[in-house]
């Protein structure tokens, strides 16, 4: 049941009526029957093994919680975690281990055919493995208090608009709400209705045109040259955060609607002057998790700088084997943690620098400089994320410098451009599409409040304005149903 489905809309409806009409005692109870019936469109096996990884959770906290001595918590915590995260690595690496055993075996001159279980990736299974491993983590950590009550813990793990793909919550966030469902709020409700129209925005109108462009050229790779594929690597760049941003701001707009305050996922990290200030800005109620959860526990910053960028390039390596099984995602995450650590290693180098440079006595200019260069880094690494594999990454690379001369050339570069799909349908509404995102998420981050917070403080004929130039644009040059949210794979 994806999101922009009318079945989806329907289903949203009825929960929101049902949600306000029902005694506040029931609230949490319907709210947890919604969410299982959204996720067993899924699968029917996939909603059971949610059903029993909450339960065992329950139990694991419960027993962490009761449990007198020390050893008997960290062996709790040690089972509860094997366990979650066991089963995401089953179901995320079973085919990746069978084929790697095959070929083990082909080599070896014998002949290994995996089972075929037709196993797929549960949906959400990266969002409730990692609520779930927080939250027992929380409480081994004396942070919370055990969940007594099951139905509450088991709708932190599965709130339908939260558990396709997050933002990741914390037990100390998300959870305490459920023990104070907010009355409907007008102002509340509207906020997010504004931010969810604003995500749809965000993905079918921009995310989704450049998808086209893209595509096209990752495709084969090996017949565009340098200009095309550099500029096809800027478009992902931005495709991919319209994407996952804009399925934040309708998951958050979705939370908000039933009154819950949800962790905000990006910051505007386009706006970002440091590589490490993009990724504070970057999908962060993960990239808070790695730092809470796995960064702190190796010590952090606290053991000296060799183990503090040893630390780094851990989390991002790990980031990036969960994201995916190739070799690519392996390099996409150790390469932004190589970036993080230059970057923190030649701190008071490049400050030094900045202050000598003729070009930064103009602040406008040294901003645009720096933010010129993190997207650029940025887009260098992400070229192995969008990759099908290492093989099409490396070819992408070895092709960059091929084909700079024809910029020369009016009709090559028309030619060019045509080739990769770049033309008025695709042209037009993104760079209306660029230039709304960034216009409207500057004035909204100026004044310290969310998108949808912002449009609703519009007077009310900007705000009227605003709807119809978001409905436009989406009846003109959405491309609704089309396709999927990018991270649902992960």
């Amino acid at each position: 049941m994806s999101f922009q489905s009318a079945r989806f809309f329907v289903f949203l409806i009825v929960c929101l009526f049902l949600y306000y009409a029902v005694p506040k005692r029931w609230k949490n109870l319907f709210l947890l029957l919604a969410s299982w019936f959204f996720y067993s469109c899924a699968g029917t096996a996939y909603f059971v093994l949610l059903v029993v990884v909450s339960a065992i959770s329950y139990v694991v906290a419960d027993v962490i919680g009761c449990a007198k001595t020390k050893a008997v918590q960290t062996t709790m915590l040690v089972l509860g975690l094997v366990m979650l995260l066991g089963n995401l690595c089953f179901f995320k690496y079973y085919d990746w281990f069978g084929r790697q055993l095959a070929i083990a075996a082909s080599n070896l001159g014998s002949a290994y055919i995996p089972p075929d279980y037709g196993l797929a990736v549960p949906l959400g299974i990266s969002f409730y493995t990692f609520v779930l491993s927080g939250y027992l983590i929380d409480v081994y950590q004396r942070k919370r208090e055990p969940e007594r009550n099951f139905v509450k813990l088991a709708l932190f793990a599965s709130f339908f608009p939260l558990v396709s793909s997050g933002p990741v919550e914390r037990s100390t966030g998300l959870l305490p709400q459920f023990d104070r469902p907010a009355p409907f709020q007008y102002d509340v409700f509207c906020q997010g209705a504004s931010r969810i129209l604003w995500g749809f925005f965000k993905k079918f109108v921009v995310a989704d045109t450049l998808a086209v462009v893209v595509n096209r050229v990752f495709l084969d790779v090996t017949v565009h040259t340098g200009p095309y594929l550099l500029l096809a690597a800027l478009f992902y760049s931005y495709q991919l955060y319209c994407d996952f941003s804009g399925y934040s701001d309708i998951a958050i707009g979705m939370a908000r609607l039933f009154g819950f305050d949800v962790i905000e996922n990006f910051r505007r990290p386009f706006a970002a002057h440091s590589f490490s200030d993009l990724w504070r800005r970057w999908h962060i109620s993960l990239t808070s998790w790695f730092r809470q959860y796995l960064y702190f526990p190796l010590g952090g910053s606290r053991k000296g700088t060799i183990r503090t960028y040893l630390n780094i390039l851990l989390i991002f390596l790990v980031s990036g084997i969960w994201h995916g099984t190739g070799l690519n995602f392996a390099i996409w995450g150790l390469l932004n943690g190589v970036y993080m650590v230059l970057g923190r290693a030649s701190g008071n180098r490049r400050a030094v620098l900045a202050r000598r440079n003729p070009l930064y006595r103009w602040a406008w200019l040294k901003a645009l400089c720096q933010i010129g260069i993190v997207y650029l880094l940025f887009t260098s690494c992400i070229v192995f994320f969008r990759a099908e594999n290492l093989t099409q990454a490396l070819w992408f690379y070895s092709r960059l410098a091929t084909g700079w001369t024809d910029l020369f050339h009016p009709m090559a570069v028309l030619n060019g451009l045509r080739n990769m799909g770049v033309g008025y349908a695709t042209g037009v509404p993104v760079l209306i599409g660029v230039l709304m995102v960034e216009w409207g998420e500057w004035r909204a981050e100026k004044e310290g409040c969310s998108m949808g917070a912002w449009i609703c403080r519009r007077p009310f004929a900007q705000k009227m304005a605003i709807y119809y130039l978001l409905l436009l644009a989406l009846a003109f040059w959405g491309k609704l149903g089309t396709s999927s949210f990018i991270y649902f794979q992960f």
